[in-house]
């Protein structure tokens, strides 16, 4: 169901690419951070042929330290080190002008972790913690910043990555203070929405749930009545994608696009974790652990709700038993 494009592999140019995963647009423009021969990290885009650098010899970038998400225009969010300060920030990328939207220069004392996620109109959804003891989930774009939620609050504790759709909203993984975990959806403004917590349905849920631009919300978790599967979540209502009862044993996450498809990563029963199109272990695989690849065998690979697009493309990071990483861009067959 799948060819290959690769984006980057390590060599002359590129030393390292772990532990970030790469994202992807609409346009199959791959967007991924590395470290470089030469010293120093950065951000760097390609689609299959040349290879660009973003935010090069900027005076305000010493390094970067998250994946980037880039959006259909171009524009471009990732996290990273603030040269000469040694602080951290929420940099935004947009028409060759690079800035932060948060920094610990600011109300902020650390940024992250793992990366942000933006939408089309130039707001950054990320993790941060505001005060000693103090973490949330936040939204900024160039005029201001905003609290979607806090650990002051009735969360404990963040899990995951934040992800905000087109209209803003953002679906966010937290356990509240009572232990429940939940999965939940809130923005700038109004009450924050219960998409899912463990209790009369639901035993325990993955760390990494994603969402559309339609808002329509998938993830993994386990069952108080036993099993487990991938599931969405659409204005109230649970859809059980795949299950435990089938072809496989075990759920990690789900990624799922703006047409609608979903992603599960997850084990067959009797094989090894992968990335997987549909319930089918065989004819919807994508990429599993063992699997031949560039010559070698997958040792490792990563991907999140930021690697996939709305055309079906998957942006992968992996590692291979020869010792080689790589980017590549898993294309669905037309």
């Amino acid at each position: 169901m799948f060819s290959w494009t690769v984006i980057a592999t390590t060599g002359e140019r590129f030393s390292e690419f772990a532990p970030y995963v790469a994202s992807v647009n609409d346009a199959g423009t791959v967007a991924f951070q590395a470290a470089l021969r030469g010293g120093g990290t950065g951000v760097f885009t390609g689609s299959g042929g040349a290879v660009e650098e973003a935010a090069a010899g900027s005076a305000l970038l010493a390094g970067v330290t998250s994946h980037p998400d880039l959006n259909n225009k171009g524009a471009m969010s990732f996290y990273g080190d603030l040269r000469g300060s040694g602080g951290q920030g929420v940099f935004l990328l947009r028409d060759g002008r690079l800035e932060t939207v948060a920094d610990t220069r600011g109300p902020f004392e650390s940024i992250g972790p793992l990366g942000p996620t933006m939408n089309e109109a130039g707001t950054v959804a990320f993790r941060a913690d505001r005060a000693a003891g103090v973490s949330g989930i936040f939204t900024a774009d160039d005029a201001s910043v905003a609290t979607v939620a806090d650990t002051e609050d009735l969360w404990g504790r963040f899990h995951g990555l934040p992800v905000i759709t087109s209209g803003g909203t953002v679906v966010f993984r937290a356990d509240r203070k009572d232990g429940v975990q939940g999965i939940y959806a809130g923005g700038r403004e109004g009450p924050i929405r219960t998409v899912a917590e463990t209790g009369d349905i639901f035993e325990a849920l993955a760390p990494f749930p994603s969402v559309n631009d339609h808002e329509t919300v998938a993830f993994a978790a386990t069952l108080r009545a036993g099993g487990a599967g991938i599931f969405t979540e659409d204005d109230g209502r649970f859809t059980r994608i795949i299950d435990t009862d089938g072809a496989f044993e075990a759920y990690r996450g789900a990624l799922i696009t703006n047409a609608g498809a979903v992603v599960c990563i997850a084990t067959p029963r009797g094989g090894s974790l992968g990335l997987f199109a549909g319930p089918d272990p065989e004819a919807d695989r994508i990429l599993a652990l063992g699997d031949a690849l560039l010559g070698s065998a997958v040792a490792d690979f990563a991907s999140n709700p930021v690697s996939v697009d709305a055309a079906g493309h998957v942006a992968i990071r992996a590692s291979l038993a020869d010792g080689r990483q790589v980017i590549v861009r898993a294309d669905p067959a037309l």
